[in-house]
């Protein structure tokens, strides 16, 4: 307002008035919209150190992981191919070129049954003279810490603790693109390596692993750091009180103990089944957990369908790299700003919609790889695919809307994680048996997987059309 004294006229003149009016509005609409298009997110120090030791953790880790994959299956293919020309050899005269038999339906069921349970367990193959299928067992590793899925949890946590619910949805997708960029530099470098010695690409992923996860002594505290702003409270009286005698009582024995831990894990989790919308959540997650088992099996099956190499394959990995990493850094930001800005969407409304459309994403992109013919088909069915990647995220940032309280939010990434891990553990193996079965039954059927798939997708859309969106007073309009 401008600023008036005694010796301010009473009177002004009309077109000076307006003159005024219309500077100050100017400057107001352009500083608004300076704000809103700027070219970095106005965030705080904080958040920043957050986003930038999240990135670059999942940008290493992510690295490794998939600069080792194009090696991996090569290996796990020559040696399942040499066990079955010494079986052929055994019996037969004539087992045909080495080539010609690699791509067998023999050898490439026996490749995806051992990939399909591989993701299973995370596994990791060894040069030891065993049984290959004893990778299976490398998972109990995992038990001490939890493996990467509790690490993700922990990281989606820190993220959900620094970010209000208009910028989650926003920060978990910039931070997933950080996953991609590392599919689409390592997996091409680790298909170009594999073709001098396999081994090289896949020890120095393993090596670039262990050097990130060094980026996780930089991560701050973060608990309680939205708790007011984002219009989470704080847990009930009751509830806490419930919990500090249940913590403060002195048990005696180890069952009064396992007890008391019971008692307190039903009490913080018991909104996971009592809210239908979280419920739902947890099983849309479920359903749209594809992205690991379809990502292995792609590979195999256009290597054997097109008849391309195992490292020719694998370049379709960063292809379709390349289209997620425009979907989440392009294609969704034009989308939220035309949810949020024109059709005025409140966050969770907004998010809600965006899984909507990439379940149906999903169900193109898998049923159209499934038909695959041809290159361009193929292709097609790839950048729906990608287009599908945000259905996880979304339906995550949705369900920490419904979350009562700020310290439940670690409970639910939990469950989600479990969930997805799930999904995984389930989809490996019945993926790997069904593209055994298409094999089986011809070149053509081989994508039966995608077709499941594609089903899958369409069950995990029935839920979230039907999920309304009910944001929390101080989360949206």
């Amino acid at each position: 307002m401008e600023h008036q004294d005694e010796t301010t006229p009473l009177l002004r003149n009309p077109h000076q008035a307006y003159i005024d009016d219309e500077s100050t509005t100017s400057q107001e609409t352009l500083s608004a919209s300076s704000s809103q298009w700027r070219l970095l997110p106005d965030w705080s120090p904080t958040q920043w150190r957050v986003m930038i030791a999240a990135a670059l953790l999942l940008l290493s880790i992510n690295f490794g992981n998939f600069m080792a994959q194009p090696p991996q299956l090569q290996i796990f293919e020559d040696i399942i191919c040499k066990n079955y020309v010494l079986s052929i050899n055994a019996t037969s005269n004539s087992a045909g070129t080495l080539d010609n038999v690699c791509k067998s339906p023999a050898v490439q069921k026996e490749l995806a049954l051992v990939t399909g349970w591989k993701n299973t367990f995370d596994t990791l193959p060894c040069w030891f003279n065993l049984p290959i299928r004893l990778l299976w067992l490398a998972g109990l590793f995992q038990v001490p810490g939890g493996g990467d899925l509790v690490a993700l949890t922990m990281l989606m946590t820190v993220v959900a603790d620094v970010f209000s619910a208009e910028e989650r949805g926003t920060a978990m997708f910039r931070l997933s693109a950080m996953s991609f960029v590392a599919e689409i530099v390592a997996t091409p470098l680790g298909a170009t390596m594999v073709k001098s010695n396999p081994w090289t690409p896949y020890m120095l992923g393993i090596v670039i692993m262990i050097f990130g996860s060094m980026f996780v002594v930089v991560m701050p505290e973060t608990l309680n750091q939205m708790g007011v702003r984002d219009g989470i409270q704080d847990e009930s009286t009751e509830d806490s009180d419930e919990r500090s005698t249940l913590s403060m009582a002195k048990n005696e024995t180890i069952t009064q103990i396992v007890v008391a831990q019971a008692q307190e894990f039903i009490s913080s989790s018991k909104f996971l089944w009592t809210s239908p919308r979280v419920l739902i959540s947890i099983i849309a997650v479920f359903a749209g957990s594809l992205d690991r088992s379809s990502g292995s099996l792609l590979v195999q099956y256009v290597s054997a369908k097109f008849h391309w190499t195992i490292a020719e394959a694998s370049y379709l990995i960063s292809v379709r790299g390349c289209m997620t990493l425009a979907t989440l850094l392009i294609v969704l930001p034009i989308l939220s700003s035309f949810l949020t800005r024109l059709l005025h969407y409140d966050p969770v409304t907004k998010d809600l919609s965006i899984a909507r459309l990439a379940a149906i994403s999903g169900v193109l992109g898998y049923f159209l790889t499934f038909i695959a013919s041809t290159t361009p088909l193929l292709l097609g069915g790839t950048l729906f695919m990608s287009f599908s990647i945000p259905f996880v995220w979304s339906v995550v940032t949705v369900a920490t809307s419904f979350v009562p309280s700020q310290n439940q939010i670690a409970t639910l990434y939990a469950a989600m994680s479990v969930s997805k891990s799930v999904g995984s553990v389930v989809a490996g193996p019945i993926f790997a048996s069904l593209y055994g079965v298409g094999m089986q039954l011809g070149l053509e059927w081989s994508g039966l997987p995608f077709a499941v798939g594609s089903i899958i997708f369409f069950l995990a859309l029935i839920p979230v059309v039907c999920m309304r969106a009910q944001a929390r007073a101080g989360e949206g309009s």
